[in-house]
């Protein structure tokens, strides 16, 4: 996809249907913001933009991490997940003080120049249509000695939790066209050397992709169909879902339950997560 689509893909059904799920994905995703601080050392940033902020759960874990005298700005597409973010945000009062949220490209949007010392990011940067061209434009908007920590997916070989109801729905489902390698997406960033070299064309420097394992883990209280039903609808195979019928989806989740129930114990369903920690200076 580029840019527009993903704009328009963010704000249509599908990220709605994000929005309503982005309690669970916090939750199971907030071990990787908490490794991307610990490992950045983030703990001195005072002017902070989160790209790609989703329902900014991560924002508020770094404003509720760096204190109040922090200021952290949350920036994304997508406005059904904004609306969850702003709305966790009046639930904080006084407490969300430094932080915002942003409805923005931020591949284009003008943050001004030298605004920030820490760029962050949970999964949000590997969507950029032109990726050497956005963080070049973001590391405008940077202090000279700010940093850039994100987090990216490894390949897809390397996340079950992904692989195998991809696997299981193309038992059923013809294959889609194959993506141009590296084209926007989830796993846009998998290689490391290509981190490497879009980011110092883009005028980064120490760049330095550390790898980090995490466990996926989906509640089953309402048992292992459901619960498989939840992950088969969460990622890339949602989208192929999106214009089936009804039978063919049914066919889809019955090949999932068949390939994820050796992962399925004491009411979760759990399966490994391969991702990246990257880390860059502005200068």
């Amino acid at each position: 996809m580029n840019n527009d689509e993903q704009i328009a893909y963010w704000n249509g059904d599908a990220g709605r249907k994000w929005a309503q799920r982005d309690a669970m994905m916090s939750r199971m995703l907030a071990p990787v913001a908490e490794a991307l601080m610990d490992h950045a050392q983030v703990d001195d940033a005072t002017a902070v933009l989160d790209v790609g902020c989703g329902g900014g759960s991560e924002t508020l874990m770094l404003a509720k991490r760096l204190g109040p005298s922090a200021c952290v700005l949350g920036v994304d597409v997508s406005a059904p997940l904004l609306e969850v973010a702003r709305s966790e945000l009046l639930n904080l009062g006084d407490a969300g003080k430094g932080v915002g949220f942003l409805e923005a490209d931020a591949s284009s949007h003008d943050f001004g120049e030298q605004q920030f010392d820490l760029l962050f990011s949970r999964f949000g940067v590997m969507f950029f249509d032109d990726a050497t061209g956005a963080f070049k434009h973001l590391r405008k908007a940077m202090q000279p000695q700010g940093q850039l920590a994100f987090a990216c997916w490894q390949s897809l070989a390397n996340n079950p939790w992904t692989a195998l109801p991809l696997k299981a729905a193309l038992s059923v489902l013809p294959a889609p066209p194959t993506p141009k390698p590296r084209s926007p997406g989830p796993f846009a960033f998998a290689e490391p050397e290509y981190i490497q070299s879009l980011l110092t064309d883009a005028g980064w420097r120490d760049v330095v992709a550390t790898p980090h394992t995490i466990s996926m883990e989906w509640e089953g209280s309402d048992g292992f169909e459901a619960t498989a039903r939840e992950l088969v609808n969460t990622g890339p195979v949602g989208r192929l879902l999106a214009d089936v019928d009804s039978r063919t989806r049914d066919a889809v989740h019955a090949a999932a339950t068949e390939v994820l129930a050796p992962y399925f114990n004491n009411n979760r369903l759990s399966l490994a997560g391969a991702v990246w920690l990257v880390t860059a200076n502005n200068s």
